[in-house]
């Protein structure tokens, strides 16, 4: 709570100086993306602690809302927030049993035109740091057992991309690399930290 409580208090910051700055810009944007889960550290062997039974990270398609601050005095550069949703596809693991791994991340992002100089024109990076929960799930429709597992925790993403200017609105093209760490609590063991990440590519509808 204490860390949606920051964003929001930046985030309304930012809307008051872009309501105050004379040349400000704001761009909100909409993508839609795909991308493969990547497990790292002990993640399998909790979720096999969790579950009786683990799998290997499948692939997931993104949902992206966000917007960005950028007055031209900045020079290319924007600071906003990000939303990013992946719903992954299902995939077959301990006896095949079928499992699902979704999740998602809030926080703040920032993108930088550091060819152009100029917000939402040609070559640009971005960086965001945030908050998110992952939901997992086993399912076997056969026995009518279903089972969840939950972590909450900070995120953090890279991205490169390539921005096409259009006549009231623009296109990007991007890469973008995901590493999420979130705790959850294992049924009869208690706390555990689940590692996670994405790699994969997103295109991006600005205005």
């Amino acid at each position: 709570m204490k860390k949606i409580i920051v964003v929001l208090m930046i985030l309304v910051s930012i809307v008051n100086n872009a309501q105050t700055e004379k040349k400000a810009k704001i761009f909100a944007e909409f993508g839609l993306g795909f991308g493969q889960t990547l497990f790292s550290g002990d993640i399998k062997e909790n979720l096999q602690l969790a579950y009786g039974g683990t799998f290997d990270p499948g692939t997931g398609n993104n949902l992206i809302v966000g917007f960005h601050y950028a007055p031209d005095s900045w020079k290319g550069f924007g600071l906003g927030s990000r939303i990013k949703g992946t719903f992954g596809s299902s995939v077959t693991g301990t006896n095949n049993e079928n499992y699902i791994f979704n999740y998602y991340n809030l926080g703040l992002s920032g993108k930088y035109y550091f060819l152009s100089k100029e917000f939402n024109k040609g070559l640009y990076s971005r960086a965001g740091l945030g908050f998110g929960q992952f939901t997992s799930k086993r399912e076997n429709e056969a026995q009518k057992l279903y089972k969840h597992q939950y972590g909450i925790g900070s995120t953090l993403t890279a991205g490169l991309g390539w921005t096409f200017p259009l006549k009231k609105m623009a296109i990007s093209v991007e890469a973008e690399y995901e590493y999420s760490s979130r705790n959850g609590t294992i049924d009869g063991i208690g706390d555990k930290s689940f590692t996670s990440g994405q790699i994969g590519g997103n295109v991006i509808l600005s205005f």
